[in-house]
């Protein structure tokens, strides 16, 4: 936090006014620079939720006909490298840190939490939605191929839950100095 500048004041009032002014404009410094941070994940893991789902989903589970899991584990294997190169070079701004060998390391360690954050919560999201709802499926228009908003909505769900914990791990552990 930026220390606050010692001045005399005339009034007792007057300093605590000023100072309190000047901790209201840090804290709005900072508020704008976390929503400009998070606008900017939010477009990584976007580009990683492309890669995620059409590998995951479309490839993996819809054409090859792998398990859930399975399927949404290979989309998640093939979005690491999109999350790493962007989260690095533009969300946290560490592209010239020079410690890219330990930010690997640090991302790894998150990318174990969130793997499970992402698969688990697209599982349960599944047997949750699937009890609920039942287990339907759609034709894909002028395809012979089915396709399940269920399972299309529990990755979703999954990815959507391991968004949260990633920006936060990677802004207060991986791409800290």
């Amino acid at each position: 936090m930026a220390k606050l500048k010692k001045k005399q004041y005339n009034c007792p009032s007057e300093s605590l006014i000023n100072h309190l002014l000047f901790l209201a404009n840090h804290i709005n410094d900072r508020l704008k620079r976390n929503q400009k941070s998070l606008f900017a994940y939010f477009l990584t893991a976007a580009s990683g939720v492309v890669v995620q789902y059409v590998v995951g989903t479309i490839i993996c589970i819809r054409y090859l006909g792998l398990p859930f899991n399975e399927g949404v584990s290979y989309g998640y294997l093939a979005a690491i490298p999109v999350g790493f190169i962007l989260s690095k070079n533009y969300v946290f701004d560490a592209k010239k840190s020079g410690n890219t060998r330990k930010e690997v390391g640090k991302y790894i360690i998150t990318l174990i939490i969130s793997y499970l954050i992402t698969v688990k919560g697209a599982q349960y999201s599944l047997d949750f939605l699937t009890h609920t709802f039942g287990d339907f499926k759609t034709n894909i228009p002028l395809t012979d191929l089915h396709f399940s908003p269920i399972g299309s909505f529990s990755h979703f769900a999954g990815m959507g839950f391991s968004f949260i914990f990633n920006y936060l791990a990677h802004k207060k552990f991986t791409f800290v100095g």
